[in-house]
C-alpha cells in the first residue's frame, strides 16, 4: 500500500527528526539542520517527492554532513530507518 505524503513525513519526524532535535547532545547546528529538513519535507507536493528527497538526502553533501553530525551524538539517522521507510513506500523487495 502506498502511503500519503503526510504519513511518510510523520514517520520521518517521529523516528528521526524529533528525536534528533530533542537529543540532549544535539547542537544548535544539528537542530537547525532538522528544522530545515522538516521545512523542506513539508514543502514537497507528493509522497513520491518525499521519497525522492529521502533517498537523495543520503548521498548529498548536506545529507552526509548531517549523518556525520547526528551519528557523533549517537542519534538515529535516515540511514537507520531506510528499510522501514522503503516498506512504507511500498517497496517490499
Amino acid at each position: 500500500m502506498q502511503r500519503t505524503k503526510e504519513e511518510l513525513i510523520n514517520f520521518l519526524d517521529t523516528e528521526v527528526l524529533s528525536p534528533v532535535e530533542n537529543h540532549p547532545r544535539a547542537t544548535d547546528k544539528i537542530k537547525k539542520k532538522v528544522r530545515t529538513t522538516r521545512m523542506r519535507l513539508n514543502k514537497l507536493v507528493s509522497a513520491e517527492k518525499v521519497e525522492q528527497y529521502f533517498w537523495n538526502s543520503m548521498v548529498s553533501d548536506r545529507g552526509i554532513d548531517s549523518y556525520t553530525r547526528i551519528t557523533e551524538i549517537g542519534a538515529k539517522t535516515f540511514e537507520d530507518v531506510r528499510f522501514e521507510f522503503k516498506k512504507l513506500c511500498g517497496q517490499n523487495k
